[in-house]
């Protein structure tokens, strides 16, 4: 009987001490947007939230939460300082995300510290022409006899940051005209002629490549998926290929691996589901999912080609 009595014990120590998240989640998830409503990211964290749920271990809810300001800085410092239980999630903007970091500047979070869950999606870059410009190639780029002038939002845009590094890389001078208020307004104002060039996510430059109001350069694409556009690779820089804005999901610091596993597992299932495919593919926010190492790894080589041209970047001229 004392034997038996111990055995009780001694389960009932174990018992007590299995960690929390062995029937993770008990409760609802924050799922924390860096930025206000209405925005791709805004669209992206709603339409996953409910395909998400159908795949945890349990029956809980995914709330998305805007917590908008300072850039995005303010939500990623809110799920950076969450206690590492799985209830905090944000999606996080690559490279907007990284660059405090990256540049030395005062920020309350250590983009290398987070716990990276997935990837949700990626957007390869075109740079463009203004016909008026002359520009249609690299060379062009290099031999015009002038600083390039290229619009964007302004310097913490991933516009910006792709501008700077493309520049770096091929070695041509470049003049940035910001202060556009979004994407559409400076690619209409390469466009107008105001600047001479742009770079921009595929999907933003589509429309205004098959009109003939820009003229494409080149693509970060490794296949590029649309025609007669050349590839960085077939130019002669490899190394920009795959260059993008990347959505990631991220969770705090020290968030044990079951916990970053369910979670990973739950978006990467969601990503599978043909009715959520298709109600991406309709919003015009497709996802390119990538799981719990493949995402660690993708966001680290960002992360690592952003800080090869930190110096570049932090110039913002």
């Amino acid at each position: 009987m004392r034997k038996f009595v111990i055995a009780l014990a001694a389960l009932a120590a174990i018992l007590a001490a299995a960690p929390a998240y062995a029937v993770f989640p008990e409760k609802n998830i924050d799922f924390i947007i860096p930025f206000g409503p209405g925005g791709g990211f805004d669209r992206t964290v709603r339409l996953i939230a409910p395909f998400m749920e159908k795949h945890l271990p349990n029956k809980v809810e995914v709330l998305p939460k805007n917590v908008a300001g300072a850039g995005g800085m303010r939500g990623m410092t809110t799920v950076y300082r969450a206690k590492p239980d799985g209830y905090a999630i944000a999606i996080a903007n690559m490279p907007g995300a990284a660059l405090p970091s990256v540049l030395g500047e005062p920020v309350e979070y250590d983009v290398h510290k987070f716990t990276w869950i997935a990837r949700l999606a990626t957007a390869e870059y075109i740079m463009a022409a203004s016909p008026k410009s002359g520009i249609k190639s690299v060379a062009d780029l290099k031999t015009l006899g002038h600083p390039v002038k290229f619009t964007a939002t302004d310097v913490a845009s991933t516009s910006y940051t792709s501008t700077v590094i493309m520049a770096a890389v091929m070695g041509f001078p470049v003049k940035h005209l910001v202060g556009y208020t979004g994407s559409t307004e400076f690619i209409v104002a390469a466009v107008r002629g105001d600047g001479e060039a742009t770079v921009a996510p595929v999907a933003s430059l589509r429309q205004f490549l098959q009109s003939g109001d820009l003229i494409p350069i080149l693509t970060t694409e490794e296949k590029s998926s649309l025609p007669n556009i050349p590839t960085v690779a077939s130019v002669g820089y490899p190394e920009l290929t795959g260059l993008a804005v990347d959505r990631y999901v991220v969770g705090p610091p020290g968030l044990p691996a079951a916990i970053a596993r369910a979670l990973s597992d739950a978006l990467t299932k969601a990503m599978a589901n043909p009715e959520l495919v298709a109600a991406a593919e309709k919003a015009k926010e497709p996802f390119a999912g990538l799981g719990l190492s493949e995402a660690k790894a993708s966001a680290e080589k960002s992360i690592a080609l952003y800080s090869k041209y930190k110096d570049a970047l932090a110039k913002k001229e």
